[in-house]
């Protein structure tokens, strides 16, 4: 009868274990599959634009000592920065610039930040 009560709490640990990683990073990306063909390379461009783009943000922002905050600017906003017509479906390129925007910011403003003290 006292195993019984020690399997319930154990479940539950193992279920916050496996569900933990999914939510670690605090940002949930949800698709369906990973983008083939076409879209990959779409994606990899927009991912590349939205980087190099948000690490002269990040850069900037750290030297003029202000605070982090990628989603104040207006390339993130837009998220259009050298998207053309035949790339297809805007909205995947947005997403796909905003998170190298995003990744691009962070690199850079952490990196300037070291080498900058207020």
């Amino acid at each position: 009868m006292a195993n019984r009560f020690h399997i319930v709490p154990a479940l539950a640990l193992l279920g916050a274990l496996v569900v933990a990683p999914a939510c670690a990073s605090g940002t949930l990306v949800y698709r369906s599959e990973p983008p083939r063909g076409p879209a990959l390379e779409v994606s990899r461009i927009a991912h590349d634009n939205g980087f190099h783009d948000g690490r002269r943000a990040g850069e900037s922002d750290a030297k003029k000592g202000r605070p982090f905050a990628f989603d104040r600017h207006d390339d993130w906003r837009d998220a259009d920065d050298g998207y053309h017509r035949n790339f297809g479906d805007k909205d995947f390129y947005r997403r796909e610039f905003r998170e190298g925007f995003r990744a691009g910011y962070t690199d850079g403003y952490n990196a300037t930040a070291r080498g900058y003290h207020r």
